[in-house]
């Protein structure tokens, strides 16, 4: 069954939808970049932590694996990782969270198929279940996408640049989760996620250094920083976890339903309007994701 997969996807759904909403206030804060220097660092040593106290030992050669292949993905799902964040984060501070989170949450419309190229083999029900979520969160989107009142608070040329943003993070996340997967195999979910986070660091530690500045964080800022980082990592881990399970990729597809979680925190705080119609796409992505969970 692909119940497992799917309750860690659905995990990191909920630690996602709350990191969302708070990168919308740390990047406008201290910007995308340090937002997440700040995520990759932090996230990196309460990982550490963590697996020191679990006794966890780490493994950057496999003897039975691809060698430098193995790293390669590695490192690749860590760019890739940095890449897509960056972009949602921006989608997440110029725009509204209401269209930019279900947009990138799409990604499972990319990374399903690629799954499936590698060799997943998901039967007709799996697909349905998939399009039941999928349809929920497009509903959602679209819903928005419309609304005279949401439109009022944003220009045109915002509205466009925050889907552009917004759909490129989502086949970043798609890259990113195969990548993750592959490396998975090899080394466990726990190393891949430090291996993540240290490509992450790595990455914008050198893009202060070539621009020569430096990330600024006010004191007051610490605690929301902390928790964005530990959100961030506790979604990430959720999925990974999700796909050492069979049929992995439902954990990609039931992760994508944080975006409802950052849409109903945004009715709530920002008071971004959500319909009657906006809550249907809400329930069509709890009932697919609950179906996925349910069905053989």
């Amino acid at each position: 069954m692909g119940g497992g997969s799917v309750i860690w996807g659905a995990g990191a759904a909920i630690s996602w939808g709350f990191a969302d909403f708070i990168a919308r206030f740390t990047g406008r804060s201290v910007g995308v970049a340090a937002s997440f220097l700040a995520v990759s660092v932090i996230g990196l040593g309460a990982l550490l932590l963590f697996m020191w106290l679990r006794g966890d030992t780490m493994l950057w050669h496999n003897p039975d694996a691809l060698g430098l292949a193995g790293l390669g993905f590695l490192i690749g799902a860590g760019a890739t990782t940095a890449l897509a964040t960056i972009l949602l984060y921006e989608a997440l501070s110029t725009g509204p969270v209401s269209l930019a989170s279900p947009v990138v949450s799409s990604y499972p419309a990319f990374a399903v198929p690629i799954s499936i190229a590698l060799g997943a083999s998901p039967k007709w029900w799996h697909w349905l279940a998939m399009l039941v979520t999928m349809a929920g969160i497009w509903l959602v989107a679209r819903v928005i996408s419309s609304t005279g009142s949401w439109r009022e608070q944003y220009g045109g040329a915002v509205i466009r640049r925050s889907i552009f943003l917004s759909l490129g993070g989502a086949l970043c996340f798609a890259v990113t989760l195969i990548s993750a997967g592959q490396a998975i195999e090899i080394y466990g979910p726990w190393q891949t996620m430090v291996a993540v986070r240290i490509t992450g660091a790595i990455l914008f530690i050198l893009w202060f250094m070539l621009r020569r500045e430096a990330p600024r964080f006010y004191p007051r800022l610490w605690p929301i920083l902390i928790a964005l980082s530990v959100l961030d990592t506790m979604g990430y881990l959720g999925v990974y976890l999700g796909l050492g399970y069979v049929n992995g990729e439902f954990a990609i597809v039931a992760s994508s339903a944080y975006a409802v979680v950052a849409v109903v925190l945004a009715r709530i705080f920002l008071r971004e309007p959500v319909s009657l119609v906006q809550w249907g796409g809400v329930a069509l992505v709890v009932g697919g994701i609950a179906l996925l969970g349910a069905v053989e």
